[in-house]
């Protein structure tokens, strides 16, 4: 960042007879405004990664975890913003310090108090922190509001007050630009974490090493404020002449659309975070990803206008746009690796224009509090409607193409209201190359209408699309030979409001799809289920987003019959068939339509433990959806909540619960919980098990990742005996499914059924062993 030497610091006790001492007072102003801004961006956000994977295995690893973390910051990050606002616009210079050096002496105070009677400074015991299953948002926002409620707002303050202060100590330089410094910060936080802080160190050592660094920044800050405090304000409404003033070019300006644009951006943040998590695990990497793509978008677009190139990123998004919102849908094969890229690829330019033209629109520096007040509205907002109210309004996840599409809607009227903007100025190369997106967005869109179509299967769709990108080509090189001042094209018009409509479209027919066959559908803050029927051949399949977690044949003859994972075939099937033992006790983790309960003999005992409450409605009650718990022999009990941290808790109280089998069903959606798998965990388990025979049943079912090698690291850890079952199909109602049973003896693991459907393990894999300390899914991924 650039050093301002003009004009000189003005304080009231410091005679101006030295130009030296005036650059130095300068420089060590900005440095010590970047220190405490790059040091609060950098606190904030490594604070929010520790405690969410603080309280992440409360709730069982759900994906909703992270995303009310981040409503919950981004909500104090604007209460923050609006106590710098009202201490710039209510108070001079000298009460704006007296008030901050009294926020953070009570903010430093009350971290000794709860560096006390805590573990850390701000991670309180889960015990006492009031967490719950009832409402897991409320609960989580009760949570972070006790751990880190009064530091994070003084934290928040930290930007928009010190670059206020910065605007009037140095009137000559842009403050803007410690903006980007601060996103800058921010990232590095992120990034920080899942690559150093989470696997070198201990959440304990974390949160100490964390309340470290913000004594320092407090430090930091304080002394700014001391030598602030007698600084002279220049003249109201006075701008130097070097200082960046907003364009004027579009007549769409003002609070009400940096609010919009701000609250487009974090709804395609926190959208696409679902996304990304629902189909893999909630883990720091993943929530990172998204993030620094944000923030990323921050740092570009307020370091300057020159990063912003409308062109450049309107195509980009385009082009994401039809391949997320359209190509994976249709072609279910992508790999997911490439369904992550596209995503990251959309919500990082879908950002840049959000944030690049709220900056465009930026205001003189002396009302920057009340710009970055906007910023931060439309940023809650974002949060709070992802969180609050889309799980209330939709019965899926359609905030993340509702998005999407409000997001074109938007930048198509900014640049209908811009006459120098491509829409207006575009050539007829540009109609002909958004042709090409409409053609391609028809041809997907009939595909999903009509899949039994061979035309559209046919490669007549694809040459229609080459020769249309041939016209583009052949018609932008011509326009460069001739004179580039002629008018824009009316086709780039019309071609642009087609493909906006198109993309309308291609929302409305996916929910036409949800409703085909759906006789029930319910959404919390563990995900989407929904209950479907297949007319043709009379069965309920119970989705948990797009795995399926059971189904039941409706005819009497066959409503007991245990089907797909469970079925005649699998492991767990034929583990529970043979048993040898009398009558089992049986503990599953997950219950999805409750379909082992069918394998069920008088005198055994099922203990389920489920976190989803929506999931034990449909299996329970006077009439219930699936009727395999109704209709089991055997006793049925429900735990509800997480199963590790139930277990625990029983563990502690001494009550072993004493299984004859342990079966772990929580891991076939790609969504995994990780702490399920650790070797704490397993030592957990282990526990409740009546002796050495046995047996732990772990279905690891997975498109995308290979759990077989993270089974081995935890058989060769306990030196347990292993056998591994993946059949092929084998007719009947039975899935291929892939189960891993553990003993410490081969006794009920050595029949012969069980023989012939096993396959080598852990054959050439090479055990992983992950811990509460210690994950890598990079390593698993197929």
């Amino acid at each position: 960042m650039a050093m301002v030497t003009e004009p000189a610091l003005a304080y009231e006790s410091e005679p101006a007879n030295s130009t030296a001492a005036k650059q130095t007072a300068e420089k060590m102003s900005v440095f010590l405004f970047g220190s405490a801004i790059f040091l609060s961006a950098f606190l904030l956000f490594l604070v929010q990664l520790l405690l969410a994977k603080r309280i992440l295995p409360v709730f069982g690893g759900a994906p909703s975890v992270w995303t009310s973390c981040i409503m919950f910051f981004q909500v104090l990050l604007l209460a923050g913003y609006g106590l710098a606002h009202g201490l710039v616009s209510k108070l001079n210079l000298r009460q704006q310090c007296f008030s901050l050096l009294v926020l953070l002496l009570a903010s430093v105070g009350l971290m000794g108090v709860t560096a006390v009677i805590w573990p850390t400074p701000v991670t309180p015991a889960i015990s006492g922190a009031g967490l719950s299953f009832s409402d897991p948002s409320l609960a989580i926002l009760r949570f972070l509001a006790l751990a880190i409620g009064l530091p994070f707002l003084v934290l928040s303050t930290t930007s928009p007050l010190l670059q206020s202060w910065f605007s009037k100590t140095l009137p000559s330089a842009s403050p803007y630009r410690l903006y980007a410094l601060s996103n800058a910060g921010s990232l590095l936080g992120l990034l920080s974490y899942p690559f150093f802080f989470e696997p070198l160190l201990r959440l304990q050592s974390q949160a100490w090493i964390w309340a470290a660094g913000y004594a320092l920044y407090a430090a930091a800050y304080a002394v700014s404020a001391l030598r602030t405090r007698n600084v002279q304000s220049p003249e109201a409404g006075k701008i130097a002449d070097n200082a960046e003033v907003p364009e004027k070019s579009s007549p769409l300006s003002g609070p009400t659309l940096w609010i919009v644009l701000s609250f487009l951006a974090s709804t395609l943040l926190l959208a696409t975070t679902n996304y990304i998590c629902q189909e893999v695990a909630v883990i720091p990497f993943l929530w990172v990803l998204p993030l620094s793509v944000y923030l990323l978008s921050f740092i570009l677009t307020f370091q300057s206008a020159s990063w912003y190139k409308r062109n450049l990123f309107h195509a980009v998004y385009g082009v994401a746009v039809v391949f997320v919102l359209f190509g994976i849908p249709v072609d279910t094969q992508v790999p997911y690796l490439l369904q992550i890229s596209a995503s990251v690829v959309l919500l990082f330019a879908g950002c840049v224009i959000c944030h690049g033209e709220a900056y465009r629109l930026r205001p003189p520096s002396q009302h920057l509090t009340r710009f970055y007040l906007c910023i931060s509205i439309g940023g809650a907002l974002g949060g709070i409607f992802v969180n609050f109210v889309a799980p209330r309004l939709f019965p899926g996840y359609w905030e993340y193409p509702l998005g999407i599409v409000a997001t074109s809607g938007l930048l198509l009227a900014l640049m209908e209201k811009d006459q120098s903007s491509w829409l207006h100025q575009g050539k007829g190369w540009l109609a002909a190359a958004i042709g090409c997106g409409i053609v391609l967005l028809i041809t997907m869109q009939l595909r999903q209408l009509w899949p039994g179509s061979e035309w559209l299967k046919s490669t007549s769709p694809r040459i229609i699309v080459l020769a249309m990108a041939v016209l583009a080509l052949a018609l932008y090189t011509k326009n460069r030979s001739t004179d580039r001042k002629q008018g824009g094209s009316p086709l780039v018009r019309y071609s642009a409001v087609v493909l906006f409509l198109l993309f309308i479209s291609g929302f409305v027919i996916p929910i036409r799809d949800f409703y085909s066959g759906v006789i029930s559908t319910s959404r919390n803050f563990y995900g989407v289920l929904t209950v479907e029927l297949n007319k043709k051949d009379n069965y309920l399949t119970l989705w948990h987003g797009k795995t399926a977690h059971g189904f039941q044949f409706l005819r009497p003859d066959l409503e007991r019959l245990p089907t797909g994972y469970y079925g005649e075939h699998s492991g767990v099937n034929i583990l529970l068939r043979n048993w040898q033992g009398g009558p089992a006790r049986v503990g599953l983790v997950g219950m999805g339509a409750g379909t082992l309960a069918a394998m069920g003999r008088p005198g055994d005992s099922y203990r389920f433990y489920e976190i989803n409450p929506d999931v034990v409605k449909y299996c329970i009650g006077e009439k219930p959806v699936f009727t395999f718990l109704k209709n089991s022999q055997a006793g049925v009990e429900i735990v509800l909540g997480d199963a590790r941290v139930s277990l625990d808790r029983e563990l502690r109280s001494g009550k072993p619960q004493k299984f004859d089998v342990l079966v772990l069903d929580a891991f076939s959606s790609d969504a995994i919980p990780l702490h399920l798998l650790t070797r704490e965990a397993f030592a957990i388990y282990l526990q409740h098990l009546r002796g050495p025979d046995s047996v732990i049943a772990l279905h690891i079912s997975n498109k995308t990742l290979d759990l077989g090698p993270v089974v081995a690291g935890i058989a060769q850890e306990f030196h347990l005996q292993t056998v591994r079952t993946h059949p092929t199909w084998m007719g009947g109602f039975s899935a291929n499914s892939d189960w891993i049973l553990l003993s410490a003896t081969t006794t009920e693991i050595s029949g012969a059924e069980l023989k012939r459907a096993s396959v080598p393990f852990p054959g050439d894999a090479k055990p992983i062993l992950w811990t509460d300390e210690y994950s890598n899914l990079v390593r698993v991924l197929r």
